[in-house]
């Protein structure tokens, strides 16, 4: 909980900092994205010997704030929810006899965010995510209780077209990584996805 609220602290500080000047279809300024798609996931644990395996698709959703405080290079951070509706669980490869419910998982994050864009004027842009999250696990609506946490980052490319002065919509490819911890049990998960953005910038 302290390096969430130590992450967000240092967000905002650099958003309070940002230029709020900014020129016609020009990367520079403040930066607002909100994205949207639709990717899949896979998380694996080995519990006391035993090999578990969560997977599915997912819906990934983010918003991220910053500025461009240095030429091409947006500096900022945000979060990410991304949920996987109807997951697929596995013990050694095979799925269990009897059903959990109506089961759900979240893939969380909050952190620090770079973007570069290789142009100013255009809009290749490769982004850089990382930060503190964890995979919430619930129950026919109800959290398990204590859920693996740890080290998250993302990274990918994409492109974003000029739909108005200050304004883009674009696509973009990221790679979520993310190893986490509970209970001296380690569970990795990585979740690739496609996102549609729309950026003020």
């Amino acid at each position: 909980m302290r390096g969430i609220l130590t992450t967000a602290v240092a967000c905002m500080t650099i958003l309070l900092a940002t230029p709020s000047q900014a020129e016609s279809k020009t990367h520079d300024g403040f930066y607002l994205q909100l994205g949207v798609g639709l990717g899949g996931y896979k998380t694996s644990a080995d519990v006391l010997g035993t090999e578990v395996t969560y997977s599915g698709l997912t819906i990934p959703t983010s918003i991220m704030l910053g500025g461009t405080l240095l030429e091409h290079l947006v500096i900022g951070g945000g979060v990410f929810f991304d949920i996987a509706p109807s997951p697929k669980y596995k013990v050694n490869g095979e799925e269990p006899a009897v059903g959990v419910g109506d089961f759900k998982q979240f893939i969380i994050g909050i952190g620090a965010l770079l973007d570069y864009y290789v142009w100013s004027d255009k809009g290749l842009h490769f982004p850089l995510f990382m930060g503190w999250g964890g995979l919430e696990t619930s129950v026919d609506g109800d959290a398990w209780g204590s859920d693996p946490t740890g080290m998250i980052m993302y990274f990918g490319g994409g492109y974003d077209f000029w739909v108005g002065d200050n304004l883009c919509i674009g696509g973009l490819f990221r790679l979520v990584i993310a190893p986490s911890k509970i209970n001296d049990v380690k569970y990795t998960t990585i979740e690739p996805g496609i996102l549609l953005t729309f950026t003020l910038h």
